[in-house]
C-alpha cells in the first residue's frame, strides 16, 4: 500500500502542476467554450454540407432581414432602398428600431463579403461562439466552476431559442448582450455596487473621479444593451427596477436604489439615441400611424405558459418528444411563439421553483448542508427568475402593463433570459454535487478527483445540449431551399436580360409592408424575393405602408386589368411580376386577363420552380 500511494503521488502532482498552470490562464474557459459552441454548431446543423451562398432560412421573415443586409452592402446602412417600394423608395425610418448594434456589424463584416446570404449566415453562426463567451462570464460572475461554466455556456449559445428565432429574427437570436446585462442584475440584486468613484487621495482631478474601470464597464455593457435590442433593454429595466426597489426595502441603502435607477437611465437615453435619427423622420414627415399597430391582448397572446417552457423542443429529433409537442402547441390554446427551455436549463428552472417553495415554506430558514453564498445565489437566481417568470406568463404582470397601452408585446422572449438564469442554478447545485462525490473518493488528489467528476459531467451535458436542442437538418430541407434561392434569382436574371435597365417591376398582388396578414399563403416579405438577386431594376414592392406614394401605387393592383395597365404607364413600369402562389387558382385568372390586355407579342415567362410569372407591358 505504501508502495502503491508513493508511486501515485509523482502523477498527481504532475497533474497538480499541470492543473495549476490552466488556471492561470483565465482566458482558457472562454476559449473553450467558443470552440465547442461553434463544433456544436457545426456538426448539429451540417455546415460542411451548407451553401454559404444561400441563406439558412429563406422564407418569412428572413426575407426581410435579407433585404436590410443587401441594403447596408449596397448603400451602408439599411434605413433606404431607392430600389423598393418604387417609384417612391423603402424609407424604414418609418419603422422606428433602436437595433442598430446589428446593422453596425453587418456594415463591418461586409468588408469580407458582398453577398447578402453569406453575410447573414455568418452573423448567424457568429451569434453561437459570442453568447457562449457572454455566458461564461456571468455562470462565473454567479461562482459556477469553471469546468461546468464551459459545459453550461455551449448549452446556452445553442438554446432552442435561437433556432426558434433562426435568420428570420436574426437580432433576437444574437442574445449574447443578455448575460452581460444579466451579470448587473446580479450585482444589484446582491447589493454590490454597480458604479465607483475614484477616492480623493487617488491621482486625477475632481472631474476624473467618474473615471473608473467600473463605471466603464457598467456604462459599456448597458450601452452595448440598449443599442443590441429594445426587448431585452426593456426586460432587463424592469427587472432590474424590482430588484433595486427590493435591495431599498431590505437594506434602505438609497445610494444603491439610485445606482440601479441610473443604469436603467442609461440604458432609455441609448435606446433614446439609437431612436434619434427615426425620430427626427417623423417630426419632418409627421408619423405613420399604419406602422407598429399594437393591441394590448396581443400581451397575452404573444406572452409564455410554464408548459411550454418545460415541455420538449418544437420539431425534436426523439419522435415521441417531437409528437408531444406538435399535439400541445395544435390542441391548446395560445402556443405563441413555441417558447421551450430545452431539457438542461428546465431541470435548472424546476430546481429554482422548488428553493423558492422551500424557502417560503420554512420561513427563509433552510437547513441546508451546503456552503452559505451557495444558498444565497441559489436564493438570488430564484428571486430573479421569478420576476422575470411574472412578466413573461400569460396573465401575468405583462397583462397590467397592456392596460397602459405598453410598446411591448411578445413577452415570451424574456424565456432566454431565464435560460441563462436556470442554467446558473444548475451549475451551481452541480457544483455542489461534484464537491460530495470529490469528498468521497480518497486515492489522488483533490485536483485529480474533481477532474475525474466535473470532466465527464460537463462533456454528458454537452452532448445532451447538442441532442435535445439543436433541430435536425435534412438534407431533403436544406436542397429544397437552395433549389427555391436559385429558381428565384435566375428568374430576375431572366427579367434583367428582358427589360432595360432601371426599369421598374410591377408586383402582383400587392402585400401592404411590413406585418400584414398572408394572402393563400403568400407573405408581404415572399415580395422582397426578386430584389435580393436584382442588380439593376426597381420594384414596387417593399416600401413602407401608411405613406400616401406607397399606398397610392399598391392600391394599382386592385383595380380593373385595363385602368391598371393604365396607372402603370404613369410610373414607366416595364414588366409585371406575378406571385402565382397569392393566388388560390395559381395566377391562372390574373395572367390570362394581362395577357388578354397586352396581347401576344410582350415577353411572358415563368420561374424554374413555377411561382413567378413575367409579363411585359410594352413600356
Amino acid at each position: 500500500m505504501t508502495t502503491d500511494t508513493a508511486a501515485a503521488a509523482p502523477a498527481a502532482s504532475g497533474f497538480d502542476r499541470f492543473s495549476a498552470r490552466l488556471a492561470s490562464w483565465p482566458w482558457l474557459p472562454y476559449a473553450l467554450a467558443a470552440l465547442f459552441s461553434l463544433l456544436a454548431v457545426w456538426f448539429g446543423l451540417n455546415l460542411w454540407t451548407l451553401d454559404w451562398r444561400v441563406p439558412l432560412y429563406y422564407n418569412g421573415d428572413a426575407l426581410a432581414v435579407a433585404s436590410h443586409f443587401k441594403t447596408i452592402i449596397e448603400t451602408g446602412w439599411f434605413t433606404h432602398q431607392a430600389d423598393l417600394g418604387a417609384p417612391y423608395g423603402q424609407f424604414y425610418n418609418d419603422y422606428p428600431q433602436a437595433d442598430n448594434l446589428h446593422f453596425i456589424a453587418a456594415n463591418l463584416l461586409r468588408v469580407f463579403t458582398g453577398d447578402f446570404g453569406a453575410l447573414m449566415n455568418i452573423y448567424f453562426i457568429l451569434g453561437f461562439p459570442l453568447a457562449a463567451v457572454t455566458a461564461v462570464w456571468f455562470l462565473r460572475q454567479v461562482g459556477v466552476s469553471r469546468t461546468l461554466s464551459v459545459a453550461l455556456a455551449v448549452a446556452y449559445s445553442i438554446a432552442p431559442y435561437h433556432f426558434i428565432k433562426g435568420e428570420g429574427h436574426l437580432f433576437l437570436a444574437a442574445y449574447f448582450v443578455v448575460p452581460l446585462a444579466l451579470g448587473l442584475l446580479w450585482r444589484v440584486a446582491n447589493g454590490m455596487p454597480l458604479w465607483r468613484l475614484r477616492a480623493p487621495e487617488e491621482r486625477g482631478g475632481r472631474w476624473l473621479r467618474v473615471v473608473t474601470a467600473r463605471n466603464a464597464a457598467t456604462i459599456g455593457i448597458l450601452a452595448l444593451l440598449g443599442t443590441a435590442s429594445s426587448y431585452y433593454s426593456v426586460f432587463v429595466a424592469l427587472v432590474l427596477a424590482v430588484a433595486g426597489l427590493a435591495k431599498l426595502w431590505q437594506t434602505h441603502s438609497w445610494r444603491r436604489f439610485f445606482g440601479a435607477a441610473g443604469a436603467g437611465l442609461v440604458i432609455v437615453v441609448t435606446m433614446a439615441i439609437n431612436l434619434l435619427p427615426d425620430l427626427l423622420y417623423r417630426l419632418a414627415n409627421g408619423v405613420n400611424e399604419a406602422v407598429l399597430v399594437r393591441s394590448p391582448p396581443e400581451a397575452e397572446l404573444y406572452s409564455f405558459k410554464l408548459s411550454a417552457l418545460l415541455l420538449p423542443v418544437p420539431g425534436h429529433r426523439f419522435g415521441p418528444f417531437a409528437t408531444l409537442r406538435q399535439l400541445y402547441d395544435a390542441h391548446y390554446p395560445l402556443p405563441s411563439e413555441e417558447p421551450a427551455l430545452g431539457l438542461i436549463a428546465s431541470a435548472g428552472f424546476v430546481s429554482l421553483v422548488v428553493i423558492a417553495v422551500y424557502l417560503l415554506l420554512t420561513a427563509g430558514k433552510p437547513r441546508w448542508r451546503a456552503p452559505k453564498s451557495s444558498v444565497r445565489a441559489l436564493s438570488v437566481l430564484a428571486g430573479l427568475t421569478l420576476v422575470a417568470f411574472l412578466f413573461g406568463t400569460v396573465g401575468g404582470l405583462s397583462t397590467l402593463l397592456s392596460f397602459v397601452d405598453f410598446p411591448i408585446r411578445s413577452w415570451n422572449r424574456i424565456a432566454i433570459l431565464i435560460a441563462m438564469l436556470a442554467l446558473a442554478a444548475l451549475g451551481l447545485l452541480l457544483d455542489l454535487f461534484v464537491r460530495r462525490v470529490v469528498k468521497r473518493m480518497r486515492r489522488r488528489s483533490p485536483r485529480v478527483r474533481r477532474a475525474f467528476v466535473a470532466v465527464p459531467l460537463a462533456v454528458l451535458l454537452m452532448l445532451l445540449a447538442v441532442w435535445d436542442q439543436i433541430p435536425p437538418i435534412t438534407p431533403e430541407a436544406r436542397a429544397a431551399t437552395v433549389a427555391s434561392f436559385d429558381s428565384d434569382a435566375s428568374f430576375t436574371q431572366q427579367v434583367e436580360a428582358t427589360v432595360a435597365p432601371g426599369c421598374l417591376i410591377y408586383q402582383l398582388p400587392y402585400i401592404a409592408f411590413p406585418e400584414s396578414p398572408p394572402e393563400n399563403g403568400a407573405t408581404d416579405s415572399d415580395e422582397l424575393r426578386m430584389f435580393l438577386h436584382s442588380t439593376d431594376l426597381r420594384w414596387s414592392a417593399g416600401g413602407i405602408k401608411g405613406r400616401a406614394p406607397i399606398d397610392s401605387v399598391g392600391a394599382y393592383a386592385s383595380l380593373p386589368v385595363p385602368e391598371m395597365l393604365q396607372k402603370l404607364q404613369g410610373i414607366q413600369a416595364c414588366g409585371i411580376v406575378v406571385d402565382r402562389a397569392a393566388y388560390a387558382d395559381g395566377g391562372v385568372s390574373i395572367l390570362s386577363q394581362l395577357q388578354a390586355a397586352l396581347g401576344a407579342s410582350v415577353p411572358r415567362f415563368d420561374s424554374a420552380d413555377g411561382r413567378f410569372a413575367f409579363i411585359g407591358t410594352g413600356s
